[in-house]
């Protein structure tokens, strides 16, 4: 009838040799992981309603001292509504993990991450217009993090103009609150942001996303005491190059502020450059590179392992992925991933390899 349902299994077996991401005396551990799933979707016309839940059930093995064994839950719903001219999607996505590198300290956190997102188009031959709300909800689990629990609301407004039938000049303004919990290390505060750029195919082969703008931070005054502001350029942007139905290749570069977690600090700004390619090949086989290089910059003196300075954290990262499929909804891979963190705050400095072999099913 108008019910699909998708199933889906993804068992893995991954070798890591730096599982708490220690800077020294470092933990290798087997991970065993097994991922089920369930998507629930109903078609009515035009319109689309979607459902989903799964877990991811983590075993370790050869880890000494406390357990890293966990279970992460992720439940989705979707709903869609196409009319002539206009579309409007209603999202709402919760997810339930164990983080190290949220943390910005290593540290493992048990986090609630709930996103509520709305979004409405009016699409006319020459012209959009789009308009949007987002709650974000971040609920920490770990006691060290309880004064980091913050909702978030975002609104946000599109306007573009067609310069061809698949190519949008956009112009964009957003407004966000951040109110903190406790209010009690972390201050509340605002911003405000603006983008213009484009968006579409650039040519028959090259679509991208191309946004650059201006975002205004400012922070409450807490206990008496000033706080940073943010003024800065800021920016979204990605480029995918598909030279063949075989091939892709895309480039990415985010500029943008993160709440964080570490000393005073209220957040960090994040430059994140990537690049990865897609390979198809033998119809049934796909290779998938990609490296990527970070740089989280802090305003606020920290200290760490006995250092105070301005912190500054460098991220290197490397995967090589390689996949067969076996039959349209059976498939398996091998995987390498390497991710290293240099802070001119030693004791936060980090290496990790991992490897993973696994075997999916999804209808």
């Amino acid at each position: 009838g108008i019910l699909n349902l998708h199933p889906s299994f993804k068992s893995s077996i991954q070798v890591d040799d730096n599982v708490r991401l220690a800077d020294s005396d470092e933990d290798a551990a087997v991970m065993f992981s097994q991922k089920p799933g369930l998507i629930g979707e109903v078609k009515l016309g035009d319109h689309r309603l979607e459902a989903g839940y799964g877990m991811e059930l983590l075993t370790f093995s050869g880890v000494r001292g406390e357990s890293e064994d966990v279970t992460n839950h992720l439940a989705h719903g979707e709903l869609e509504l196409n009319f002539t001219d206009v579309q409007f999607t209603v999202t709402d996505t919760v997810n339930k993990a164990t983080s190290r590198l949220f943390s910005e300290t290593s540290a493992r956190d048990h986090v609630v991450i709930n996103e509520v997102k709305t979004l409405g188009r009016y699409d006319r031959p020459m012209w959009a217009l789009e308009g949007g709300w987002i709650h974000n909800t971040i609920d920490h689990q770990t006691d060290i993090f309880n004064n980091s629990d913050y909702g978030e609301d975002v609104f946000a407004i599109l306007g573009g103009y067609k310069i061809s039938p698949k190519t949008l000049f956009l112009l964009e303004t957003s407004v966000g609150r951040v109110n903190y919990d406790r209010n009690v290390s972390r201050p509340d505060h605002g911003y405000w942001q603006l983008f213009t750029g484009l968006r579409g195919e650039l040519t028959p082969k090259i679509t991208s996303t191309v946004k650059l703008g201006f975002q205004h931070r400012q922070f409450s005054d807490l206990s008496g005491e000033s706080q940073n502001d943010f003024d800065g350029f800021v920016a979204d942007t990605n480029l995918t190059y598909r030279p063949s139905e075989s091939d892709a290749v895309r480039l990415a570069y985010l500029r943008t502020v993160r709440t964080s977690t570490f000393g005073t600090n209220n957040y960090y700004r994040q430059d994140k450059v990537s690049l990865s390619y897609r390979k198809r090949f033998f119809r049934k086989w796909l290779l998938n590179p990609k490296v990527a290089w970070q740089l989280n910059d802090y305003p606020e003196l920290g200290t760490a392992g006995g250092v105070t300075k301005r912190r500054a954290d460098h991220f290197a990262q490397v995967g090589l992925e390689l996949r067969y499929h076996i039959q349209e909804w059976l498939s398996t891979g091998v995987e390498y991933h390497f991710r290293n963190r240099n802070s001119n705050l030693d004791t936060l400095d980090f290496e990790n390899n991992r490897f993973t072999c696994d075997v999916a099913v999804a209808f």
